[in-house]
């Protein structure tokens, strides 16, 4: 596969998934950051506003997907 210049560009959004305890799958799409403090507490950010709080015994685990658009259109 040869590289383009009309080939996939990179976007800024990205998906969170954070799984609970009880196995419960939550999506935050378009989410910029995630914070887990010393306590173990999961912040899900999007720019500068916090979009869900999860305590440490309420979340098991995390996946960031980046996600990419298609060709550029021309």
């Amino acid at each position: 596969m040869s590289p383009h210049s009309d080939g996939p560009r990179e976007t800024g959004a990205q998906t969170l998934i954070v799984r609970t305890a009880s196995g419960q799958e939550l999506t935050y799409p378009e989410a910029t950051s995630i914070r887990v403090n010393r306590r173990g507490d999961l912040r899900v950010l999007q720019g500068l506003r916090q979009r869900a709080f999860h305590p440490c015994a309420e979340w098991a685990s995390y996946t960031v997907q980046n996600l990419r658009c298609g060709p550029a259109a021309p």
